[in-house]
């Protein structure tokens, strides 16, 4: 009933919030820290090539088949690291279904001690196929932007977010759990691969974690098309400050000249 007030008077103020906008560093067309700039027309070779000197530098196989997974967050339960690590075995293991064992994992982050523990102990355990790179290099998490082809974010909560932001002006579809600013700036694959920037975590569990993977696994091995489609509509989504401050003005437009009239 609380929810149904809020939602009510929300509506007739007229509420809405507004995504924070991302700096224009965050372009692979002019980025400097990568080995190869592209653009929507060329992205394909242009991450190719990043992907292969990304994996050469963080010790990983040089394979440009393997989908290459990257998450750079703080090490703390509300980025669901603990649900991210309890996946990383069922991600490595080839079980003969032509998904899972086909993928490489950056994780790139510092924070909380056992966490940081738990993505050495991956590294080790996967040795060519998981990077557990503790601390944090603002270089690298460009790098990983440009090299990678899915983002994970398994936030338990959001209010904004920039990185599904980055990922997705470089291509790199994220996947990210449905709240707060996440499920607003990621379109899921169920809207159509036309729309679709990325993928949804309905909930965060291991097995609805597991469940998305798979599902932007199989579209990218198996649907590469549809895979490639939603990388172009994700890097031409404008996610830049230039938009951000045109929204806070039609805000501050709308409130001097349209108060509402409210009980």
């Amino acid at each position: 009933m609380v929810a149904d007030f809020v939602s009510a008077k929300a509506h007739a103020l007229r509420l809405g919030g507004i995504l924070n906008g991302i700096d224009d560093c965050w372009d692979p067309s002019t980025d400097s820290n990568i080995v190869r700039n592209y653009s929507v027309d060329d992205f394909e070779h242009g991450k190719q090539v990043n992907k292969a000197a990304l994996q050469r530098e963080l010790g990983l196989q040089i394979d440009p088949d393997a989908v290459l997974i990257g998450f750079v967050g703080r090490l703390t339960w509300q980025k669901g690291v603990d649900v991210m690590a309890s996946i990383v075995g069922w991600l490595m293991q080839d079980t003969g279904n032509g998904v899972t064992g086909r993928a490489q994992l950056i994780m790139m982050g510092q924070g909380d001690k056992q966490y940081s523990e738990i993505l050495a102990r991956a590294e080790e355990s996967f040795k060519g196929k998981v990077c557990g790179y503790v601390g944090f290099d603002p270089i690298v998490e460009h790098k990983m932007m440009a090299a990678c082809d899915l983002f994970l974010m398994p936030s338990r909560y959001e209010p904004c977010g920039l990185p599904q932001m980055y990922s997705q002006a470089y291509g790199t579809l994220p996947i990210v759990t449905a709240t707060g600013g996440l499920v607003d700036s990621v379109k899921d694959i169920s809207e159509g691969v036309q729309v679709a920037t990325g993928f949804h975590i309905s909930e965060l569990s291991p097995d609805k974690l597991k469940e998305t993977i798979y599902k932007a696994l199989e579209t990218a091995l198996k649907r590469p098309a549809d895979f490639r489609s939603m990388q172009r509509t994700a890097m031409l989504s404008d996610y830049y400050w230039p938009k951000a401050m045109d929204e806070y003005e039609k805000a501050i437009d709308q409130a001097l000249y349209e108060v509402p009239s409210v009980r």
